[in-house]
């Protein structure tokens, strides 16, 4: 069974490679079927994937599973848009995503699951957890000068042996 420090280093490396260094000259993502991107990491013992469909808004599932098993030890869902209203367009705010995000995974010293804020000029980034690994409830709340412009609310858990 996978420990939660494995898990973590599993999510910040996948979470990485797949949405913070995808850019216009790189789509780590391929076309999917059932979603409209897939994304699929193996490392040592674990397979790391990540599903999403939509721009505005948009929804994915990211699992995690042992290379033996075919049910996932990690399920996450997440749900995310941007304000019609915001006073910034959808793709800065989604650039600065990347950035903040990006900030955390790098500096989160594997404690992943830690609230976090981040700023840039007009742009602020909180992120809020709730719950442990086994039922975890994540809202990332994006502002621009002050006023909510895009969230994304995410739940995941980490199936024990018992679950499985």
């Amino acid at each position: 069974m996978i420990s939660e420090d494995k898990l973590i280093k599993v999510l910040i490396r996948g979470r990485y490679e797949c949405y913070i260094k995808k850019s216009t000259e790189y789509n780590p993502y391929v076309k999917s079927e059932l979603y409209d991107w897939d994304f699929k990491m193996e490392t040592d013992d674990l397979i790391f994937t990540d599903s999403y469909r939509g721009v505005n808004p948009y929804s994915g599932v990211e699992y995690v599973y042992e290379k033996d098993r075919s049910d996932p030890v990690w399920l996450c869902d997440y749900v995310g848009y941007v304000n019609r209203d915001a006073e910034v367009s959808a793709g800065e705010i989604y650039k600065f995503l990347k950035e903040a995000r990006g900030k955390h995974l790098l500096n989160c010293n594997e404690n992943l699951f830690s609230d976090y804020t981040y700023e840039n000029g007009m742009f602020k980034y909180e992120t809020f957890f709730q719950g442990d690994v086994s039922s975890l409830l994540q809202t990332e709340n994006f502002y621009y000068n002050n006023l909510l412009a895009a969230q994304q609310i995410t739940a995941g858990r980490l199936k024990k042996e018992k679950d499985l």
